[in-house]
Parts: C-alpha cells; structure tokens; sequence
C-alpha cells in the first residue's frame, strides 16, 4: 500500500511558514530522537537558518517572475527592456520652450542675426536654454526669439571597426532626437531598430537606460553600415528636460549678443525677455506607471492612427525636440456622424510646479503637424483632418471627515490622507473624460494607515475663470463689479485672487467667509459668492490704462443629464420618484436660465425656479421638485398611454457628497481644494 506524499503549498513561502513547516517535519520524521525545539537550541539555530535561506529564495524567484511581465514588473529597467522588445523607447525628460520679446537698440538701422547656440539663464534658478535656430530682428519692429531648455554638448570618440559598437554618451538627460552624428564627417542618421537598415545605409540608434544614460549603438555591416576602423566619430546632443524649464513670466531677463548686418558685422546688445509666454512643454522622464498604460496602446495602434484610442496612444507618447510633450491628451470626433471625418486632440501640459496648464502654441502645432503630415512618417488615414484645441481643466473640491484610531497621532493622520488625496491628481496615468469616481476617493482614504473610516461631505467640480473687473486712472483705489455667473454656479470660497499689474504689483484673496484679505491680513473688500457681487479697494491706485484689475476664480459647474424616469400604463397620471443625478439646477426668470423639464407624448412639464412645477400638470396635485434631492412629484393633466416614457431633461450641479463626478473627453481633473476634518 503506497504512501500519500503530503500536497507542497507554494503559497506559504515566508520565514514563518517554512519554519513551521520544517518544524512539522522533524516532528514527524524524529518524534523520539529530536523534541529540542527551545529559541536558543542549536538545532533551532540551524532551523532559522535554513528557512532564511528559503525565505530569501522564494522573494527572489518571485521577484524575477514578476518583473518578466509588464502587468506586475515595478522595477524601471524591467519596464525599459519589456518596452524596448516591443519597439517602445521610455521616453526621456522633454525640454521646455518659451518665446521671449527680442529688442533692438534705438540707434540699430539693419537687421540683426541672433545666432543658433545663443544661450541665457532664468533669473531664478538658473535654469539654461538655447536657440536652436538663427533669428533674424528687423530694427524698429517688435521681435521675438524662441529658446528652448538644454545645454548642447559634444562627444568624441573613435570606432575600432567592430560589429554593433556601443558608445555611451557622457550626459544624461539627453533631450529625444537631438543626437546628430558625424562619421569622418559624414552625417549619419538615427532610426529606431538596425533591423530593416542595409549594409551600406549610414545609421545608427540610440538606447537609454534607466538613469537617462544614452547609449549610440551601429550596425554589423548586415544591418546598418560598420564605422571603419580609427574613424573619428562626434556625437552632438542636447542635454536638459523636465517641468522645471517651464518658467514663470520674465524668468528670462537679460541680454544676448546679435549681428548687425553691415560692414564688418559689429555686435549688438539685444534686450530679451519673457513678458508674453510662460516656458512650456518640459515634462520630467516617462514614469512607469505611464508606460505600462500606454505601451500595450502603442503596441495595438501600430503607428497607425484610426481609431480614437490609436490617437490616444500615439498623441499621449509624443514628444517634439523643441517644443516638449504634453502632459496628457485625449482625442474625440468633431461629431458623431464623421462627414468632415475631423478628430479632436485636447491637450493639456505642466507648469514649472507640476500643476495641469494649457499647453503652448508650439507644442499644439507640433501635434498638429505630426498628425497631419501625409508625407513620410505619416501616421493618419488621407480622410481623416486633426484639430488640436486646449483641454479644459476641471478643479476637483474635496471635503471629508475622518476618524483617526486613538493609537495615532491626528496631525500625521489627516497629513497622509491629504497626501493621498493629491497623488489622485499627480498620477500621470490619468485618462481626460473619465469620470472621476468617488470609490477611489474612499479607497484611497480608507487605505490610509490610522483612518478607521471617512465620510466624504463635499465632492465639487469647478472652472477657473479670469475676468476683468476696472481699469486703472491713477486715482481710483477702489472697484466694484458683478462677476459673471450662470444660476446656481456659485464662486468657491476660497478661490479668489485680485491682482494688478504683471507681474502682481499687489495681491488680494478670499478668506471662504465672503472677506477679501490683503498681504498684511487687513480686510480689503467682499465677495458674494452666490451672485458674484465683489467689492475690493487696492492700497495705492493702479496706473492708468496699462494695468487692469483682474479677478480669478473658480466657479461650480453643472453638467446636461436626461433619462427615461418612468414608463405610462394608460392610467397612471402621477408620477413621483428621484432622478438620477442630483441636485438640479432650478430655472431662473432673470436669465431665462432653463431648469428641469418633464415630457410625455407632447405634455412638458417645467419647474418655476421656486421648487414647483408647472405646465401640463393638474393644480390639485403635489407638482413639486427638491433641488437639493432630486426628489419631484406631480401629477400630469392627461395619462400617457401603456407604454409611452416619461423623461426627464435637466442640469445637474457638480456638488455632491454620493456621486462620481462626470466628465467630458474635453476635461481633465485637476487638484482643488482638499479640506480634511476629523470627526
């Protein structure tokens, strides 16, 4: 009679199991010759040591079949190699541009050439950019001059005639498709693989690594052509990248060394600075959490852009050598029934702190003329027309209690959920127009260590919006003004900012209370935040006409919902219940403003602004709606027949503390207000 072997759990492989299990067998094995089983016993001794070994084992078997598949791989050389198997390239820091006003001196009569090379500091950090391309300024009209982030260096080395040399760059954070090589002095072209290069063709690629270290690698005579031996090969590149090459207004500050064109091209001193045009388009190194995204998109989309998704992939990859990448990008149709057969890409960038921007012209025309060329490298179908518009940001307010465990200390606590909170907003794997859910809020809080439970009290969409409110005279300390608001779409509290002047000569803010605060903490005006009415008085008068007084705020928004609330019988004429979404948007007299509306076989129902409803409803009824619940009953005049939908059509305000926040393809979340209290 043979033996059952006893099943082996491969789930059970930690220190503590594997003792235990060693233990359970020298039991059973030795039960009369080993019942030594103290901590200080030597046998015990040698028992930890060996579910040490096990221990250590099993994390490293598991670790490495983790990292074989870009689902589990965390580790960033594993993402780099999986990606580069499919032809995928990580992609490095993308450098910034900005365009900065160029002026002549008075006395200058011809143009002047600012050189390629030219090179400036932002006045803060010192943060390098250079022009890429000569600039030619004409005297007496008003120039610019685009400088864009990096450094530009210079490698030399000598080829020893092999197949497949590698050459390591000596910078890191080579800017992508910078790198030009000379060969003996011959240029050389860069492509992606070697692997459809013939054995004359003069090109070469270039890998990264996971530090940023570029490698230059050339064929082996089969693919690619072989540098010939002692030939001297110079690589030229540019160094630099990242958000914070998107620099404030007048970063750039000084002045360069131009050309005049006469006689014996004499220097001149050209005044440059950035007054118009934040530095836009750095991005800092493609995170993993990017990657593992987008390479099984890239892959699918196969340099093919079709499908909306194929434009998603290829737009949210993009990088261009001058004018950056973009943060996000999400593409949509013109409309849904393609005659003109237009798709639009709504884009979005960083500013130098890492907050969601609007993305630079520049950077929009190199999207744009990546997907409409029809030349070589195209990658869209000859029907197809690309638009690329700036992406609306959506300002995501949140409120919520938390119950901290007594074991914890409270400060910590409500830090870590506010931290939590914000890398919701920092992950760059976010995809625009998807709804932002309220259970990821909740799971992100609840995971948070010290938080027994949370209630989420507020969960608010809301646009920042920039208005004009006085022109400055010189004289006038004080302004008032009505700002420009939709009904129901209050200001946030707490979103107010009144300047004058560029930059900022003085800066007044809201408290949340309805006061505007200055700089020294003294009340400087008011705000209703429900009509918009705003009052605020300056320390000094602004100068007359070149500075204006600007208000920035933020404002609730409302989104157009409609569904099928209830079906007729031929009988029933009152109907009551809850929509959908709440709460509603009532109609306003003054605006015109339209609210929620009921309809059934040609009779509306409409709701007054008050709470009650009228139209083709009869007046012995309840006819009622609840703004704030969504909750409506009335009763129609006739009974729609069996069968017949009763719909409703109404906006929705994005005020909630129960529902996800929706969103279009046009809107991304941003970081709002994250307010933490503890209950």
């Amino acid at each position: 009679m043979s033996s059952v072997e006893p099943a082996i759990d491969y789930t059970s492989r930690d220190w503590a199991t594997i003792n235990e299990a060693l233990t359970a067998h020298i039991k059973a094995k030795f039960p009369s010759s080993w019942k030594d089983f103290t901590v200080s016993s030597m046998g015990q001794a040698i028992m930890d040591l060996v579910a040490y070994a096990f221990d250590s084992l099993s994390f490293a078997i598991d670790y490495t079949a983790n990292e074989m598949y870009l689902e589990t791989a965390r580790d960033r050389h594993s993402i780099l190699l999986l990606g580069r198997l499919l032809g995928y390239q990580l992609r490095t820091p993308a450098s910034a541009a900005v365009i900065c006003v160029a002026t002549l001196p008075g006395s200058v009569v011809n143009p002047v050439i600012v050189s390629t090379g030219t090179a400036v500091k932002s006045v803060t950090d010192g943060i390098d950019f250079i022009t890429v391309s000569g600039v030619t300024l004409q005297p007496g009209v008003p120039g610019s001059i685009t400088f864009v982030q990096g450094v530009n260096r210079i490698d030399n080395f000598v080829s020893d005639g092999s197949i497949f040399q590698k050459f390591t760059l000596a910078q890191s954070t080579v800017v992508e498709d910078t790198v030009t090589i000379l060969v003996d002095g011959d240029t050389w072209t860069e492509v992606a693989s070697l692997a459809y290069a013939g054995t004359d063709d003069k090109m070469f690629v270039v890998e990264y690594d996971e530090d940023g270290i570029g490698y230059i690698m050339f064929g082996n005579g089969t693919s690619g052509k072989i540098p010939s031996n002692a030939a001297d090969i110079q690589v030229s590149y540019r160094t630099g990248g990242g958000i914070q090459g998107n620099i404030a207004l007048s970063e750039i500050s000084t002045t360069v060394i131009g050309k005049e064109q006469t006689a014996g091209f004499p220097d001149v001193s050209v005044t440059i600075i950035n007054s118009e045009d934040r530095g836009a388009g750095g991005e800092d190194a493609e995170t993993i959490s990017h990657a593992k995204l987008w390479i099984p998109r890239w892959v699918k989309a196969n340099s093919r852009a079709v499908t909306e998704e194929d434009y998603d992939a290829l737009a949210s990859v993009f990088s261009d050598p001058t004018y950056g990448a973009p943060a996000f990008v999400k593409a949509a149709l013109k409309q849904e029934i393609p005659e003109l057969n237009t798709v639009l890409l709504y884009a979005w960038a960083r500013d130098g702190a890492g907050d969601i921007v609007v993305p630079s012209t520049g950077l929009k025309n190199a999207l744009s003329t990546y997907f409409n060329n029809i030349g070589a490298g195209a990658v869209r179908m000859m029907c197809q027309h690309c638009e690329v518009l700036d992406g609306e940001i959506m300002y995501v307010d949140v409120a919520v209690g938390i119950k901290v465990a007594t074991d914890y200390v409270l400060s910590d606590v409500t830090e870590a959920v506010t931290s939590a909170v914000e890398n919701i907003f920092d992950a760059t794997d976010l995809i625009p127009g998807d709804d932002f859910r309220i259970s990821v809020l909740y799971n992100t809080i609840q995971s948070v260590a010290g938080v027994e439970y949370c209630i989420i009290t507020t969960l608010r969409g809301s646009y920042k919006t920039t208005e004009v409110i006085g022109i400055g005279d010189a004289v006038e300390t004080n302004f008032s003004s009505t700002l420009t608001l939709e009904p129901g779409l209050d200001v946030v509290p707490n979103s107010i900012t009144v300047t004058y002047g560029s930059p900022a000569t003085e800066t007044i803010i809201d408290d949340g209370n309805g006061n505007l605060i200055d700089s020294e903490g003294e009340n400087a005006g008011s705000i209703d935040y429900e009509t918009g009415d705003i009052s605020v008085t300056f320390a000094a008068a602004p100068p007359v006409d070149s500075l204006v007084n600007v208000v920035e705020f933020k404002h609730i928004l409302d989104y157009q919902r409609g569904e099928v609330e209830a079906t007729g019988d031929g009988s029933t004429r009152r109907f009551k219940g809850v929509v959908e979404f709440p709460p509603v948007n009532p109609y306003d007299a003054a605006t015109g403003f339209k609210g929620i509306a009921f309809a059934a076989e040609g009779q509306v129902v409409t709701d007054d602004g008050d709470g009650n409803l009228i139209g083709d409803v009869d007046p012995t009824g309840q006819n009622v709606i609840d703004y704030d619940t969504g909750g409506y009953d009335f009763t129609f005049v006739l009974a729609p027949a069996d069968g017949a939908e009763v719909r409703s059509a109404y906006k929705q305000i994005l005020e909630t503390a129960s529902k996800d926040l929706p969103l279009l393809k046009s809107q991304l979340p941003a970081e709002g207000q994250i307010i933490i209290t503890t209950l």
